[in-house]
């Protein structure tokens, strides 16, 4: 038997593995949005998940900064054609950062369902229903 980690830490967040179809992604608070430290964080969310299909549930503070750039960056260009992914929440907890959310998404179109918003329960019941009726109806 293997034994996967359920928790991990990169630069910028920490990733914990809530059940084996849902990932958590809590960003610090204060930290900065850059390509290496997105970058870091993408690899290790694809190490820790696996070939699983899966939602992702990402909470980001009030205080977090980001570099231009990272709008610019298609970070899931990897994993699209995967088809992996299912299911993405982003809880913001700043308008700025919300709609620069919701923009990055209009941008960079995501296959999966996604849902952005400042509420964080309204989030996490979104979630649990896209993962059960993707586990009942396979899509």
């Amino acid at each position: 038997m293997t034994l996967e980690p359920r928790e991990a830490r990169t630069t910028i967040a920490t990733l914990l593995r809530a059940r084996p179809d849902l990932l958590e992604i809590h960003y610090d608070p204060g930290c900065v949005f850059t390509n290496e430290h997105v970058a870091e964080v993408q690899e290790l969310r694809r190490r820790m998940m696996g070939d699983r299909m899966y939602g992702t549930l990402t909470i980001i503070p009030e205080d977090v900064d980001f570099e231009l750039d990272t709008m610019h960056t298609d970070h899931a260009a990897e994993d699209r054609p995967l088809g992996r992914i299912v299911a993405t929440a982003v809880v913001a907890k700043a308008s700025m950062i919300e709609r620069l959310t919701t923009v990055y998404f209009k941008y960079h179109p995501q296959l999966q369902r996604i849902l952005v918003t400042n509420n964080e329960a309204e989030a996490r019941s979104w979630m649990a229903a896209q993962l059960e009726e993707i586990a009942n109806t396979g899509s």
